[in-house]
């Protein structure tokens, strides 16, 4: 009995023994996961997070309307020992086919889609910040009317506004508006400066427009049109005396709020005599005229030049100070 127990024992120890000598290496599991997707770019260091759906390999990003954020710069955390293959950059709101993949240490990659969500106003209304049939006919190239509504925001970036011909539907596209404020009466949109971009179209047809606002989420239109009407065509050119070269084109900007419209001709006039410029060129902004070989050189006083339109009336520009024409 003795000696069964002998046997019994070193069996029992060298089990013993073999388990605490032997180590068996398990495969490392797959790591290729993006553990948290962070958005930073908020004011008073807010953040927020997105959702990681690790089934269906998408991140969702839900926006408020009030941040008026056009990008967003995330920060990406993955997990231990796994790296993404691309860098992180900043992504716009309104982008469709971000990716990321991530590569585990074993090699295994995961491409993760993202969704950015905008969470939008609960409703949005707007109308003219003044309805008069006057504020409300414009000519190409003029001032676009203020706008007041609910944007609830202030990041005009994103608003846009199109103009629909009713008669043809044909869309004309205005410029990102550059102005979106609150005020005593509300938040107003407009356009501010002079420069062409930020103003009605200039090759834009006459007729009456419907004016489509969209903010954010929110597409209206709004109930009073916008009538297009043609006006009288002016130029700018300086009262001050001319410096012309007869070797050199000539190019002459369209007045602020008008356009070139049907040009004829061009005619100078010096010392009682008349000299046709040949016009070369021309669009709803600016046209592009030549000197005559037969006009003389030199400095002239009351120098004058006339510009003709079909159907509008000419439009006489006299200088006031002496010009000069030179051969180049």
């Amino acid at each position: 009995m003795k000696r069964l127990y002998s046997i019994l024992s070193f069996l029992f120890v060298g089990l013993l023994l073999t388990r605490c000598t032997k180590t068996e290496e398990l495969a490392l599991l797959p790591a290729d996961k993006i553990l948290e997707y962070k958005v930073t770019n908020l004011p008073n260091d807010e953040v927020i997070y997105g959702a990681i759906d690790n089934e269906k390999n998408v991140i969702t990003v839900y926006l408020p309307y009030y941040y008026g954020l056009l990008v967003i710069d995330p920060t990406i955390k993955v997990a231990n020992g796994a790296s993404l293959t691309e860098e992180i950059l900043p992504v716009k709101t309104d982008e469709k086919n971000q990716t990321y993949t991530v590569k585990s240490a074993t090699g295994t990659t995961r491409t993760y889609s993202l969704k950015i969500e905008l969470q939008s106003t609960p409703s949005f209304e707007a109308t003219f910040a003044s309805t008069s049939s006057i504020s409300l006919t414009k000519g190409p190239g003029a001032g676009f009317p203020a706008i007041n509504g609910t944007f609830m925001h202030t990041n005009p970036a994103l608003v846009s506004i199109a103009l629909i011909n009713q008669e043809t539907k044909e869309r004309y596209q205005m410029a990102t508006p550059n102005s979106l404020k609150v005020s005593g009466i509300g938040y107003q949109l407009s356009y501010t400066g002079t420069e062409r971009e930020n103003r009605i179209p200039s090759d834009i047809k006459a007729g009456t427009y419907d004016v489509e606002v969209t903010n954010i989420n929110h597409i209206i239109t709004l109930a009073n049109p916008l009538k297009i009407t043609y006006r009288q065509p002016d130029v700018i050119v300086s009262l001050l005396g001319l410096n012309l070269a007869k070797n050199k084109d000539w190019t002459i900007k369209a007045g602020l709020d008008k356009v070139i419209l049907d040009p004829t001709a061009v005619i100078m006039t010096l010392n009682g005599k008349d000299y046709p410029l040949t016009i070369k060129s021309y669009n709803r902004t600016e046209m592009t005229v030549s000197l005559p070989a037969t006009l003389p050189i030199g400095t002239f006083d009351n120098l004058q030049i006339k510009f003709q339109f079909k159907d509008w009336a000419d439009v006489v520009k006299t200088q006031l100070s002496p010009s000069t024409i030179t051969e180049s």
